[in-house]
């Protein structure tokens, strides 16, 4: 998968506009667009803002891979969605999986 595909995918998957993106990295839509079919490339600082915003690795987004990735699709939107939150509840859905692993017998270690 390209870099371009993966900027894509995201962007898709908050439900977010060209527009809307470009406003929160200050770029227009259209370097997005030219980023997301691989005409461009976004600098590094950007790609950082990028990443850190989707909550994804670095190295994940700037690999270029045939499918495969560092983590799967389910896992990538629990990411997005858990540093979304805040601390307090960052620590709620913590002990909620925590719990649940205890129950399934799958906790093999603690953090």
């Amino acid at each position: 998968m390209t870099l371009g595909e993966k900027l894509r995918n995201l962007r898709l998957k908050t439900k977010m506009t060209l527009s809307e993106q470009g406003r929160i990295l200050k770029v227009s839509s259209n370097s997005i667009y030219r980023w997301e079919h691989d005409i461009a490339v976004p600098r590094k600082p950007i790609i950082k803002i990028i990443a850190d915003f989707y909550g994804v690795p670095l190295e994940w987004l700037l690999s270029q891979t045939s499918g495969s990735s560092l983590i799967n699709e389910t896992e990538q939107n629990l990411l997005i969605m858990f540093r979304r939150l805040q601390d307090t509840n960052r620590y709620k859905v913590l002990g909620y999986v925590e719990r649940m692993c205890v129950e399934e017998r799958t906790v093999d270690y603690m953090y």
